[in-house]
């Protein structure tokens, strides 16, 4: 098992705001948490996990905030598989004896270590290139040493985990790590170019070194937000050579240049969107957090089609594609919405259907709301997490983010009438209220929340079926979506709820 150290404890990427410490994340065989899977995700091959850390509750829509209960991870982990990914791409990457050693003309010592981050912290100290460049090329023959990264590979009953030698990778990364994020406290823009500099001209062919090497090179680009690393990210995104786990963390970079200075060209935000979306096709096998990520990258970009061909919308339907497929994970459905009301759509697209967008998001918080009511008595940590998506992300799908101007569907100046998508969030609001309510119900209260969740999911269930948009193509020759089968329609023995739901959308692969 490989750990590699990253800056998770850092918020979402708007908020800035550091948390102590650095967290473990295991690269080639990943757990990602120990969390009871949904009703649809049964397959124990891709078990569905989800332990990240859990924002608080709020109401859906500026409803109440919900005062949720300490969970018993006894209980929130019942019978919980974990969820292992492997990349083969990965493990070709972890044979040591086939990546040198880069090595450094000499080590930095702790001073010069502790100058950089003074030179970071302050916009009033003078920024030595000349140092900066030492203690870069030292933390990259740190992190790229055959022992350093055997002890991070194969950690055993002999190694001191206070030694020099078990710390290194992590004490590296940290090193790498924190004149970013002290440099973007301080606002020492002088000192972010230049650091940014050395970065990306040191760090880009560790790309290309052994796995853990390679993915914290890729966790501090992405960290950096250099604008000027937008072809790394593109570049190692389409390689077909490289692992996921360096994709993943390529992604995240995109996002984090749109959230901390989106300092990129409207043609240059359209051809990395191009990119993003034509992999995300390409790949709907990829582990589900990386799918996330790609989604969220994608909405970072905010382009549903490119310029120069509008009628194929090529984003806003890969978006879509991800949105409808319930085969997939809740977290990448929810972030595919939040995409897709993300996206400026303008009439070059011939005839966009807002309306089925806000219906198939709609249907995606169905969905939710089934697997809470399935998940609720089990695993109150999962449900937590479905009921954040659902205030969450599938609100922003149809508001919007306050930072980002006409985000939302409800808020598209293309969008001509806005009473054909306000009724699917306006229907959806009960149901949401009561998923907050039942999540932060105490004990004795949790019958009656379960039945008020009951019932008003079966009304806006029951306002989806007698409310399907008129037209159920995205865009005229898009992507086509068929409304959910009446219940009277269902076969012998399939219950409602399996009958109100939507067909797969036309021609969309995928599967577990």
């Amino acid at each position: 098992m490989i750990r590699v150290f990253t800056a998770a404890g850092w918020s979402a990427p708007r908020q800035g705001k550091l948390w102590a410490g650095l967290v473990a994340l295991v690269a080639l065989s990943v757990p990602f948490g120990a969390l009871a899977p949904t009703a649809r995700a049964q397959d124990a091959a891709k078990a569905d996990s989800k332990n990240a850390p859990e924002p608080s509750i709020a109401g859906a829509g500026g409803e109440e905030e919900a005062q949720e209960e300490p969970v018993d991870p006894s209980e929130s982990h019942q019978a919980a598989p974990i969820a292992v990914f492997k990349d083969p791409n990965a493990e070709l990457a972890l044979d040591i004896k086939k990546y040198p050693e880069i090595r450094a003309s000499r080590m930095p010592n702790q001073s010069e270590i502790a100058q950089v981050k003074e030179m970071a912290g302050s916009p009033l100290v003078n920024v030595d290139q000349n140092v900066i460049t030492t203690v870069v090329n030292g933390m990259i023959a740190q992190l790229t040493n055959a022992r350093n990264i055997q002890a991070a590979i194969d950690p055993n009953d002999k190694t001191n985990p206070n030694s020099a030698t078990a710390r290194a990778i992590q004490e590296a990364t940290q090193n790498l790590l924190e004149p970013i994020f002290m440099a973007r406290a301080s606002k020492n823009v002088q000192f972010q170019v230049k650091y940014n500099q050395v970065l990306l001209q040191r760090l880009v062919p560790v790309l290309k070194h052994h796995l853990v090497p390679r993915i914290q090179a890729m966790i501090v680009l992405a960290q950096s937000a250099n604008p000027e690393a937008l072809g790394t990210f593109l570049d190692e995104i389409k390689n077909p050579g490289q692992t996921v786990w360096v994709k993943l963390w390529a992604f995240r970079g995109i996002t984090n240049i749109k959230a901390q200075n989106g300092r990129l060209s409207t043609s240059q935000e359209a051809d990395a969107a191009k990119i993003v979306a034509d992999q995300l096709k390409a790949n709907k096998s990829w582990p589900w957090p990386v799918q996330v990520r790609g989604l969220e990258a994608l909405g970072a970009l905010r382009q549903g089609f490119l310029p120069t061909s509008p009628r194929t919308a090529d984003m806003a339907t890969v978006a879509f594609d991800y949105l409808t497929d319930q085969n997939l994970e809740p977290e990448v459905r929810a972030e595919a919405a939040k995409a897709l009301g993300a996206m400026r759509i303008t009439a070059a697209v011939p005839k966009y259907n807002f309306e089925l967008a806000g219906y198939a998001t709609a249907e995606l918080a169905a969905d939710l709301g089934e697997d809470l009511l399935d998940l609720s008595s089990d695993n109150k940590l999962h449900s937590q997490k479905l009921t954040t998506l659902l205030v969450g992300q599938v609100f922003q799908a149809f508001e919007g983010v306050p930072t980002d101007r006409d985000s939302g569907f409800l808020r598209n100046p293309s969008l001509a009438n806005q009473a054909e998508v306000k009724k699917y969030i306006d229907a959806m609001r009960p149901m949401a209220k009561s998923a907050v309510a039942l999540m932060g119900a105490p004990t004795g209260q949790i019958p009656a929340r379960t039945d008020e969740l009951t019932k008003s999911l079966a009304t806006f269930k029951d306002f989806l079926a007698k409310n399907p948009p008129a037209d159920n193509r995205l865009f005229t020759g898009g992507p086509e979506y068929a409304p959910p089968a009446a219940p009277a329609q269902a076969d012998a023995g399939t219950g409602a709820a399996d009958a109100a739901k939507p067909n797969a959308l036309a021609g969309a692969g995928g599967g577990r």
